[in-house]
């Protein structure tokens, strides 16, 4: 999810810091901080994340800033499923989401992203670095995907904890694979963050102010890194605090300030971010009961992994998978772009066209006349033709191209060899779409059959007659 915070606290954020909690020196005694966090056990998770800086741009060739602000409200009941053991480095869980609110605003806009009620089940996987967020309901879209998967992933909380005792004072680095997933980048350059334990409380010294024996961790460190393939720095403040009679972090506060490019799919960034979170035993009323998950599906199949897009008209619909963006969708026209390993691999334009009249069919080398028609110079020879019925039973036509586009490198004109996957669907009510793939032909191999499992997912809408529609509520 892109970030948001209130104007009125940047200030504040950019003072805040993580100083040293004053701490007597214990000499060398040391503590054991490993987590008890065990499969079975059902948290209840509450987080608040601010946001604020700037959004950059290119417009007009030269880059525009623009003032931005995210403040995100989340509370959730996660049930541990898996803990990493000597067979598996496998984080899993379940979360139940009770609270999903968020605000963002940029420049003069803003906007409330919501999570569907019938995907507040949401289930949550880690194999370092790669994290997996899906719901058990069914398929997400991008917008409820990136107002959940934010900045501190609670599943991975207990990484940060070292691996054998440690006095007071003493410091120990965090794993690369660990920040990744922590931070929610997909690659990291460099990685230089440490974790200090700072404060050791216990209730058998005459100057214990708590009841129960306590541990402040204090974390800090910059992160070069990249997500969508665009490169990012992130400097970090942190503290967190382990309750060690429960062996388990119930605090948890970040500060994170981010320097991130302008992307292939997004904007860049300058902002600083505020996370602050807090874990507690769940209440006995969680939904997160053996019965209510018998029969669940708890591991992310490809199918889950897929998102659902609805065309902003409300035409129809389809399913992708994680590496295509919509990049545009008004007028009539869906532009997607397909970044894998952080490049752009391919590109898609989607449209709708006139709904044909019962009996009327359009010829497949019409279509083909059509393509050459658009494609003009860059055409070069029709590579494959074919026609056939998909899985929705929508007659389908498949005109796959070969050709050039020139571009312009350092004041040279430099041809490309490309190559275009057109389709063309039609349902048995005469509602047609338009599929219109281009790729590289160095990215053809890469690009694989990216799209028929794309087109096959496209389902037109029902839309209501127009008498039903105009008549009024009674």
């Amino acid at each position: 999810m892109k970030p948001i915070i209130r104007p009125s606290i940047l200030p504040v954020l950019l003072l805040w810091s993580v100083a040293a909690i004053p701490a007597r020196t214990l000499g060398a005694e040391t503590y054991d901080l490993h987590s008890g966090r065990r499969p079975g056990q059902t948290d209840c998770v509450t987080g608040l994340l601010e946001v604020g800086g700037d959004r950059k741009g290119v417009v007009d060739g030269k880059i525009e800033r623009t003032k931005m602000s995210v403040v995100c409200k989340l509370r959730y009941d996660e049930r541990t499923l898996a803990v990493p053991d000597a067979k598996s480095q496998l984080w899993r869980s379940i979360r139940d989401y009770t609270l999903v609110d968020a605000v963002i605003k940029v420049g003069d806009d803003g906007l409330k992203p919501k999570l569907r009620p019938e995907r507040m089940l949401v289930g949550a996987e880690v194999q370092l670095p790669k994290t997996k967020l899906f719901s058990p309901k069914g398929t997400l879209t991008r917008d409820e995907l990136e107002l959940i998967d934010v900045l501190g992933n609670s599943l991975v909380l207990d990484a940060l904890l070292p691996t054998k005792p440690v006095a007071v004072g003493q410091s120990w680095p965090v794993d690369e694979k660990v920040m990744i997933a922590l931070l929610g980048i997909d690659a990291a350059a460099s990685v230089d963050v440490d974790c200090t334990l700072t404060k050791a409380t216990d209730p058998t010294t005459t100057d214990a102010t708590t009841t129960d024996p306590m541990a402040i961790v204090e974390l800090q460190g910059k992160v070069d890194g990249a997500r969508n393939g665009v490169s990012t720095t992130l400097q970090i403040k942190g503290r967190y605090r382990f309750d060690r009679k429960r062996r388990r972090i119930d605090w948890f506060g970040i500060l994170v300030n981010e320097q991130r490019d302008i992307g292939h799919v997004g904007f860049g960034l300058d902002v600083v971010a505020r996370l602050q979170m807090t874990i507690t035993d769940a209440t006995e009323d969680t939904r997160l009961t053996d019965k209510a998950l018998a029969n669940m599906p708890v591991e992310p199949t490809p199918e889950l992994l897929q998102l659902s897009y609805e065309a902003n008209d409300g035409d129809w619909q389809f399913r992708h998978d994680r590496r295509w963006y919509v990049t545009r969708d008004r007028d009539g026209l869906a532009v997607l772009q397909l970044i894998d390993r952080g490049e752009p691999l391919a590109y898609c334009n989607v449209s709708t066209l006139r709904k044909l009249e019962p009996g009327q069919r359009i010829a497949l080398s019409q279509f083909q006349a059509d393509i050459q028609r658009g494609l003009g110079k860059n055409f070069g020879e029709f590579v494959r033709v074919s026609e056939f019925g998909n899985e929705a039973d929508y007659q389908v036509y498949r005109v796959i191209v070969h050709g050039e586009v020139e571009n312009t490198i350092a004041e040279k004109t430099v041809k490309a060899p490309m190559q275009w996957n057109y389709y063309l669907l039609t349902d048995r009510h005469g509602h047609r779409a338009v599929f219109a793939f281009t790729i590289e032909k160095d990215f053809v191999e890469r690009f694989a059959d990216a799209d028929t499992k794309l087109i096959n997912s496209l389902r037109f809408l029902d839309t209501p007659p127009l008498a039903s529609r105009d008549k009024p509520a009674s």
